[in-house]
């Protein structure tokens, strides 16, 4: 009799060792997988110079946000074109035609007083415009008053 228990156990036995053997085999990867990455962390005391992570400028992982960070980059990208392609949809509505420099043309003065209805930020957006190629002005910052006379362009886009 104690050998019929003996031999069930054992049978039940082989099975769960497959079965803890599986389960060691993950926690052994895990354990594995936590040791490579404690190297590569600089504020564990485990970091080994052998095993750091080299950037190379110019690659697309280079200098790129990660998880939420990058959420919020794109909803802010996407925001501040909503904002240009706003501006230079008002430009158009009140421009006037530029021979000289090509495009449509208004003063800040004017466009102030129709995109400040709409939005707060329009140096900003007008600077960002710049950047993009979108608009052409002279100087550096846009002041109220002191520059409603100053020329702003929509350049053709072509």
């Amino acid at each position: 009799m104690p050998d019929k228990k003996c031999g069930v156990i054992c049978n039940n036995a082989r099975f769960g060792v497959q079965e803890v053997s599986s389960l060691s085999q993950k926690w052994d990867d895990h354990a594995k997988e936590l040791v490579r990455k404690q190297k590569l962390t600089p504020f564990s005391g485990q970091r080994s110079q052998n095993c750091r992570q080299v950037w190379i400028k110019g690659s697309e992982e280079y200098a790129q946000p990660i998880g939420k960070t990058a959420e919020r980059r794109k909803k802010a990208n996407n925001h501040i074109d909503e904002q240009i392609d706003l501006l230079c949809y008002v430009m158009r509505s009140i421009g006037e035609p530029d021979d000289v420099r090509g495009g449509l043309s208004v003063t800040f003065g004017d466009l102030f007083q129709r995109y400040t209805r709409i939005s707060s930020t329009l140096v900003g957006i007008l600077i960002r415009a710049r950047k993009r190629n979108l608009v052409e002005f002279i100087g550096e910052m846009l002041w109220q008053r002191r520059d409603d006379d100053v020329i702003i362009t929509l350049l053709d886009q072509k």
